[in-house]
C-alpha cells in the first residue's frame, strides 16, 4: 500500500514500501519542472520494454539488490524496473515530479519504491544501502557530474554500475517536428532549446567526463520503437520539455498553445504524428 504520510512525517523505510521523504538539509532547485510534472507523466512515451530487460540482463537484477534512480522524475526507469529488485530508490529535486510518481506506481501497483525529494549534489547524505546499478536519464546533464560520478562510486557494489538511458535524435526528423520548432522560435527566440535545456544535449553517450570516472568501461545498446501521436499527446508532450514547459512560456503558454494547435492541424488535418524513436542504453561498469 502507498503511504500516504506527508513528507515530515517520514523516516527512511527501505522495505516493500512505497515512501516519499525529503531529505533534511537538502538543497532543493528551482528548476522548469514544477508545472511541467503532470505534462511529463502524461505524456512522455514509455521506453522500450527491451531496455528495462537490458538493464535487467546486464546486471543480473533477480530480485534482491537496490537500484538507484538518480533524477528519477515521475518514475519512468524507477517504476519499470521495480519488479526486478528489492527496492528502487528514486531521487529528484523536484517535488512535483515525485509526487506523479507516487500517483503512477500507486496505479501500477509498484510499492517496492523509496521516494526522495533530495538535490544529487547530496547524494551522499541520502542514507542508501550498497546500489548495484544506478540508472539516469537526461537528468545527468542538469548535476555536477564529476561529483556525481565520484560519489557514485562510493555506493555501487564493485560488480555493479550506471546505466544510461536517452533518446536521440532520429537521422531524419518527422517533418512535423518543423512546425514545433517554428512555433517554439517564434515565441521564445531560436536558442530556446539550449537556453531552457540541461548543460548538455544528452546523457546517454560516452564522453571523456565517464571515461575518466571509476565507471569507464562502456557499451552501448540501442532500440528503437514506432511512435503515434495525436494532437492533444503532442502538444501536451511540448509542455513537458524544460524549454517549453509553463514556467517558461509563462503568460504566453494559452497563445503559443493555440498556435501550435492550429499549426499541426494544418500540417495534418487527419492529427496522425508519427515518428520512428531510437533509444540509447549506455551501461558504465568498472574495469
Amino acid at each position: 500500500m502507498i503511504s500516504d504520510r506527508r513528507p515530515s512525517d517520514l523516516a527512511p523505510v527501505w522495505g516493500l514500501t512505497a515512501t516519499f521523504q525529503v531529505t533534511a538539509q537538502v538543497e532543493i532547485h528551482v528548476t522548469t519542472f514544477a508545472a511541467a510534472a503532470p505534462y511529463y507523466a502524461r505524456f512522455r512515451p514509455a521506453y522500450p520494454e527491451a531496455v528495462y530487460t537490458h538493464i535487467r540482463e546486464c546486471f543480473r537484477l533477480d530480485g534482491i539488490q537496490h537500484v538507484l534512480d538518480l533524477g528519477c522524475g515521475p518514475g519512468t526507469l524507477a517504476i519499470p524496473l521495480a519488479q526486478y529488485t528489492a527496492v528502487v530508490h528514486a531521487v529528484d529535486p523536484e517535488p512535483a515530479m515525485v509526487a506523479e510518481g507516487l500517483k503512477l506506481a500507486e496505479a501500477k501497483g509498484a510499492v517496492n519504491i523509496a521516494w526522495q525529494v533530495a538535490d544529487a549534489s547530496r547524494l551522499l547524505d541520502l542514507g542508501l544501502p550498497k546500489i548495484m546499478v544506478c540508472t539516469m536519464g537526461r537528468a545527468f546533464g542538469w548535476m555536477d557530474r564529476s561529483q556525481v560520478l565520484a560519489d557514485l562510486d562510493r555506493v555501487i557494489t564493485p560488480d555493479g554500475g550506471l546505466a544510461f538511458v536517452s533518446s536521440v535524435a532520429p537521422l531524419e526528423p518527422p517533418l512535423w517536428l518543423e512546425v514545433i520548432e517554428r512555433v517554439g522560435a517564434d515565441y521564445l527566440g531560436p536558442d530556446y532549446r539550449t537556453r531552457y535545456g540541461p548543460a548538455i544535449a544528452s546523457a546517454g553517450g560516452p564522453d571523456d567526463l565517464l571515461a575518466a570516472s571509476a565507471f569507464s568501461h562502456m557499451e552501448t545498446a540501442a532500440f528503437e520503437q514506432e511512435l503515434e501521436f495525436t494532437l492533444e499527446e503532442l502538444v501536451g508532450l511540448q509542455f513537458s520539455f524544460s524549454y517549453t514547459s509553463p514556467d517558461v512560456l509563462g503568460d504566453r503558454q494559452a497563445a503559443y498553445e493555440a498556435d501550435l494547435r492550429s499549426e499541426l492541424a494544418r500540417f495534418d488535418p487527419a492529427g496522425r504524428f508519427c515518428e520512428t524513436r531510437q533509444t540509447v542504453c549506455t551501461v558504465a561498469t568498472r574495469r
